[in-house]
């Protein structure tokens, strides 16, 4: 029987179909869960690719002998990533890492300059400008300014003006640093409830865990109705938003708070994260130089802790910690001016850049090249492949002219030298009271080249309480840039039992800023500062130290010969000056030699005499060829050449004081001509008045100011023509324009007054400038010569070299990361005295005789050094009338240069309140032992600083 064929129907059709696409799913899933399962796993994993920057070591700083006196070196450092999905576990984490870095003695990275317990701000700078500048800048890069743009211009929509913008300023400042603190607890949501919220996010699928962990973190006890709404919360038997705001409420969690020191920890973290969105993605710095032990804690535990993560980076750190602060400088985090970094390629939410000293002046040289790399990151933020690289290229090598070792011996030997003046106060040198010996500084100078081989300032601080994050406590803070003058002021009076109030030693400053405390200035520089460069910034009365210059300008001029003799009559009357020797008794007829060991000041009094007969400027003109100042009608650069910032001090000149002085006598003028006459109904005075006032029209604001140059410029240059009717003229105009004067019927005979007290005071600017006493005492050191030790170390360098003045110089040259030599500073001569041979030896004898000479000034400390020495001590009036009422007194002063007949380096030692010379002299011989400490050991020559 023939079989029967099967029919192709639709039911066949269907399974076939079915079967091909089964075959394909099947493939497919095969494909998926087999062949491309690690590939879709990264997938899943994977946040994203981004480019982690990695940043570049600062070069290296070290001495003329290539010792290091600043580096980098790799620190570990605890970062935190954020993600969608560590943001549901970010306070759970981040109570996990505290503890853990509490735990190991670490610390949370802490740049936030809002502090707690009392609430204050805390921004490194002692200038209260400064300081609202900072806290205007702060407020506003949180957005505080909106809220105020809001309360005081609501219906502006275009942009707002300069003098809006002012007003908006000056409302921040009003705003207390605690509401400050609470504005950024409502912006950041740092509450339980937002912690509460994260844990029902993060657990939201399995109640069990949100029980356990909710119960732990909250304190709960009803915990069958907590694990009930849990249930409903991950069913969704209810909306979520209802079963969330039940919880809430039942439990209390909304009126929960967390203490304020839990809230600032996590506000450091989110204010990072906030001010570094600007810049794109970052990891956020939880701790920096952490301990290897500690980093290998959290490496072990990183899948407890979502978006935590290890990393390293470059830390500057300064292996000698003070020695030579007050030319490196130190780092800190980017503050202030950000928009400048920002230009240069900066992250400002989290570099660091040099803030003073040579860190700053040479931040692009030092910073070098940041690198970075490309990776992927999982969910948790954490990097799980490298695509690409870009190394990071180190910073030049800064090499110095310092020696370590004078550097050492200056800054230790100021030390202990203070301190037994401090302990002695009465006693020490003459009965001078140097209980206030808390401020020095001591320059070394190499004759031949103008390198600097020490410039120590006392006190110092230490650079890495800057570089290394949270060191920098807020006792340090304090001492540093917000001292408590009034507690100090209080102390330094009764202890003294000086005839003077507060206020008149430490006179208040006004802060506006809401909640901060009255701030005082040290207008007498009492208060020993660890920021001020007293090396390049105090300008004082060199003293003594002077009287080489004055032996100078005098053999020089031909006033006074080698052989010459003087006969010391102690007191000098010339002009009706009154002059004193501190010698007890006459030493009779004496040279300069003899001058110079003894420092007679009447010898130097009679050669100042001398100079004066030659023009007021003479010895001046002296001065300013050895770099103590400059003509103030040149256009010479007031400048040694240091690379950091500097003083330049005056000698005394006619030009200078004209300049000084005027200033103060138009003050008193405003006063006088608001005095001309008296009203005679209401008894009250009534005159004209010059000064210019907020509020005032321009065009009466311009009449003042040329009213006011014009007595300026005849004071100072006495070179107005017709200058009565000049101001005849300008007065009538002043009378016409100003309202308050108009209906005042001023007279001729009114304006006549007003010019006769105008013409008083321009003569006594005339007067105070062109007296003989003006000479006399800058012949000696006092008066108005002003310098800093940095000027004075110079001046006796060109005494050392025979009269060349080099540009002074801290770097030595420029190297690249190699240690090749990129860039070499050579010598520079920026002038030279030719000196008479004759007068040349005179000097140095002189100055060889005060170390040498039993009677020498400088002989105790000096005299038996194996190696022969010249110099000169001084005793520096801070300021004769007012000194003792303040409780201060004389600084010492020391001034030479070694070997004596053949220099090699200069010194200039200054000890504020120290009293006489020979104190600083004991430093200089510490500086001495430094340098030439190879030469001493031969001799078997022992000092007590250990060197190398």
């Amino acid at each position: 029987m023939k079989e029967k064929k099967k029919k192709f129907n639709r039911y066949t059709a269907f399974f076939v179909v079915m079967a091909v696409i089964y075959s394909i799913i099947g493939s497919k899933l095969i494909s998926l869960q087999v062949v491309k399962t690690e590939e879709y796993s990264e997938r899943a994993n994977t946040r994203a690719i981004t480019e982690v920057p990695d940043p570049a070591p600062r070069g290296n700083i070290i001495d003329k002998n290539n010792i290091v006196l600043a580096t980098s070196r790799q620190s570990y450092m605890l970062v935190y990533n954020e993600t969608d999905e560590s943001k549901k576990y970010f306070f759970e984490t981040m109570d996990k890492v505290f503890k853990l870095l509490d735990d190991n003695k670490e610390q949370q990275q802490d740049d936030f300059e809002l502090k707690i317990n009392p609430f204050r701000f805390e921004f490194k700078t002692d200038d209260v400008n400064a300081k609202k500048i900072l806290e205007v800048r702060f407020k506003r890069d949180r957005g505080l300014n909106e809220e105020v743009q809001k309360r005081l211009f609501p219906d502006k929509k275009e942009k707002l003006t300069k003098e809006e913008e002012k007003q908006i300023d000056e409302e921040l400042l009003k705003i207390s640093p605690e509401e400050t603190f609470n504005y950024l607890v409502k912006q950041y949501d740092i509450t339980p409830k937002a912690d509460f919220k994260n844990l029902l996010a993060q657990y939201k699928i399995s109640p069990d865990e949100a029980l356990s962990e909710i119960v732990k973190r909250f304190n709960i006890k009803d915990q069958a109705n907590l694990k009930a709404k849990l249930e409903e919360y991950k069913n969704n038997t209810k909306n979520s938003k209802t079963i969330l705001a039940e919880l809430i409420e039942d439990y209390g969690i909304d009126k929960l708070q967390y203490s304020v020191e839990k809230q600032r920890k996590y506000m450091i973290v989110k204010d990072t994260i906030k001010m570094q969105s600007f810049s794109g993605y970052k990891p956020v710095t939880i701790g920096s130089n952490i301990k290897k032990e500690t980093a290998f804690i959290f490496l072990e535990r990183l899948n407890d802790l979502p978006g935590i993560d290890v990393s390293t980076q470059p830390l500057r750190t300064y292996p000698y910690e003070e020695l030579g602060s007050s030319f490196l400088g130190y780092i800190s985090k980017i503050s202030g001016n950000t928009e400048k970094y920002a230009e240069k390629g900066y992250d400002v939410s989290s570099d660091y850049v040099g803030t003073a000293g040579l860190e700053y002046v040479y931040e692009d040289r030092l910073k070098g090249s940041k690198g970075g790399r490309i990776v992927k990151l999982n969910k948790q933020g954490r990097i799980i492949e490298e695509l690409g690289r870009r190394e990071p290229y180190p910073g030049e090598t800064l090499k110095l002219t310092i020696d370590k070792n004078v550097q050492l011996a200056a800054e230790k030997s100021l030390d202990k030298v203070m301190e037994k003046l401090r302990k002695n106060p009465s006693v020490s040198y003459d009965g001078v009271n140097t209980s206030n010996a808390t401020r020095g500084a001591a320059v070394a100078i190499d004759v031949n080249t103008g390198g600097v081989l020490a410039l120590a300032s006392r006190p110092g601080f230490d650079p890495n309480v800057f570089s290394t994050p949270g060191k920098l406590t807020t006792e340090l803070y304090n001492k540093f840039f917000n001292p408590d003058l009034e507690a100090f002021g209080k102390d330094y009076i009764s202890s003294r039992g000086l005839p003077v109030t507060l206020d008149e030693i430490f006179p208040p400053v006004d802060s506006s800023s809401k909640g901060s405390k009255v701030l005082r200035k040290d207008p007498y520089d009492i208060y020993p500062k660890p920021f001020y460069n007293y090396a390049t910034s105090s300008l004082t009365a060199p003293g003594s130290t002077f009287k080489p210059l004055t032996a100078i300008a005098g053999m020089e001029e031909g006033v006074l010969s080698p052989t010459e003799t003087i006969y010391d009559a102690l007191v000098y009357t010339k002009h009706g000056y009154n002059g004193r020797s501190w010698n007890a008794s006459s030493k009779g007829n004496i040279n300069v030699v003899e001058a110079l060991a003894y420092s007679n000041n009447y010898f130097f009094y009679e050669v100042g005499d001398r100079l004066y007969q030659r023009g007021l400027d003479t010895l001046a003109k002296y001065a300013w060829k050895f770099g103590l100042g400059v003509d103030p009608n040149s256009k010479e650069d007031p400048s040694t050449g240091i690379e950091i910032p500097e003083n330049y001090g005056q000698v005394f000149n006619v030009q200078s004081v004209k300049n000084t002085s005027s200033i103060y006598h138009l003050w008193n003028l405003y006063e006088d001509l608001r005095k001309i006459r008296k009203n005679k109904s209401t008894g009250e005075y009534e005159g004209i008045d010059i000064e210019i006032k907020n509020g005032e029209s321009k065009e009466l604001t311009d009449l003042k100011g040329k009213i006011q140059d014009t007595i300026r410029q005849q004071m100072r240059y006495n070179n107005v023509k017709d200058f009565s009717k000049t101001m005849t003229g300008l007065f009538k105009q002043l009378i016409a324009l100003d309202k308050n004067l108009k209906d005042k019927n001023f007279t001729d005979s009114d304006i006549n007054i007003a010019i006769s007290k105008i013409n008083q005071s321009v003569n006594s600017v005339i007067e105070e400038a062109t007296r003989p006493g003006n000479v006399y005492n800058a012949a000696i050191g006092q008066g108005t010569n002003q310098f800093t030790p940095l000027q004075l170390a110079n001046y006796i360098a060109m005494i050392a070299n025979g009269g060349k003045r080099y540009k002074l110089h801290l770097v030595d040259s420029f190297l690249d990361s190699n240690n090749n030599v990129i860039q070499k500073i050579e010598p520079e001569v920026i002038d030279e005295i030719k000196l008479k041979p004759e007068t040349l030896k005179a000097v140095k004898e002189g100055m060889l005789a005060v170390t040498s000479y039993d009677e020498g000034t400088g002989s105790t400390v000096l005299k038996d050094f194996p190696i022969q020495t010249a110099g000169k001590t001084g005793s520096a009036t801070f300021n004769e009338k007012l000194q003792d009422k303040i409780g201060r007194t004389s600084s010492a002063v020391y001034v030479g240069f070694a070997p004596y007949n053949n220099p090699q380096i200069a010194i200039c030692v200054l000890i504020f309140d120290g009293g006489h010379g020979a104190a600083s002299a004991e430093v200089a011989k510490a500086m001495y032992e430094g340098y030439f400490r190879e030469e001493l050991a031969k001799m078997n020559y022992t000092s007590e600083f250990k060197f190398d």
